[in-house]
């Protein structure tokens, strides 16, 4: 399969509608799916159990976000208050979060429990027994970036409930509900930071690439051979481990020495961003060691403040 690579400036040269600027998340199995490659993802790695232990989170996600499918989305005034404004109109620091959201995650702790033990079990036992409040603290730390007092054990599992909960309205929305998102290198719906950058195929979306939100699981276009954090074109480079998956290369800018994975779909269609990212962490050591910093963020793994 031919694929296309659109540079900068080239994109505005081509009609509105030839590339989809946003890709919602919709009612598909998407974390069955992201399940489904971890499981796949942990036949041949080193971090096995920890991605068996993911793929498990994943799979009963699929549960909770279909739980949450009734929780209030933002009202018309609020949409295009946003729109109007560029802002994210689920933002995660302004919006007042459902106390459902933390429902389906107790729930989804409780039917861990029956299957985990060893340590993994016993924080699985902590948060499940954890009040509210620390709960709710916890969570705003994860949506506001916040690593200072986030305790880094449950902060996956936490965020697990998030993901659902933000999915879930996400895949409600309409494309029109959505503006242009100030800062390019956020989330125009939540305006989170992304976990890594897809390059797709199929339709007319193939050889364009996009970033894949870290919480809500929406994706905005970013064209290709461009920082995605600070938009230069200059000093990109690609990166990979020797023998590693070709399908997943880390894109780093000299101008702002920071990294972000790109996932190539042509030499790997089952790619998933999460997935994908979190099997891949040696790349991320190789970034460090070159001096890189990471500009995305992947909620089921947290190291906390240094």
């Amino acid at each position: 399969m031919a694929t296309r690579i659109v540079e900068a400036g080239q994109i505005e040269q081509l009609p509105a509608s030839v590339v989809p600027e946003l890709r919602l998340p919709g009612g598909g199995a998407l974390f069955s799916d992201r399940a489904a490659r971890l499981r796949q993802l942990s036949e041949t790695s080193a971090m096995a159990d920890y991605l068996r232990f993911i793929a498990l989170v994943a799979a009963r996600q699929e549960t909770m976000m279909q739980s949450l499918s009734g929780t209030p989305l933002p009202d018309q005034a609020r949409i295009v208050r946003c729109r109007n404004h560029a802002m994210p109109p689920l933002q995660t620091t302004s919006w007042r979060r459902n106390a459902k959201w933390r429902l389906a995650l107790r729930d989804m702790l409780v039917e861990l429990k029956t299957e985990l033990s060893g340590t993994t079990g016993d924080v699985v036992a902590r948060l499940a027994e954890a009040s509210e409040d620390f709960i709710e603290a916890q969570a705003s730390k994860i949506c506001a970036g916040i690593d200072e007092g986030l305790d880094v054990a449950v902060a996956p599992l936490i965020a697990a409930g998030l993901q659902a909960y933000w999915t879930s309205m996400a895949s409600r929305l309409a494309t029109g509900d959505v503006g242009h998102s100030a800062a390019p290198n956020l989330c125009p719906v939540c305006g989170s930071l992304p976990v890594a950058s897809i390059v797709r195929i199929g339709a007319v979306e193939s050889g364009y690439r996009y970033l894949r939100c870290s919480l809500c699981s929406s994706e905005w276009h970013m064209v290709r051979v461009k920082c995605s954090h600070c938009e230069s074109t200059k000093g990109i480079s690609y990166h990979g481990i020797a023998g590693g998956d070709p399908a997943v290369k880390a894109e780093s800018c000299e101008q702002c020495h920071s990294y972000l994975k790109i996932l190539y779909m042509e030499k790997d269609p089952a790619v998933e961003p999460t997935a994908d990212d979190l099997a891949s962490l040696p790349l991320d050591i190789l970034m460090a060691e070159e001096n890189f910093a990471r500009s995305g963020t992947n909620m089921m793994l947290f190291h906390g403040s240094s």
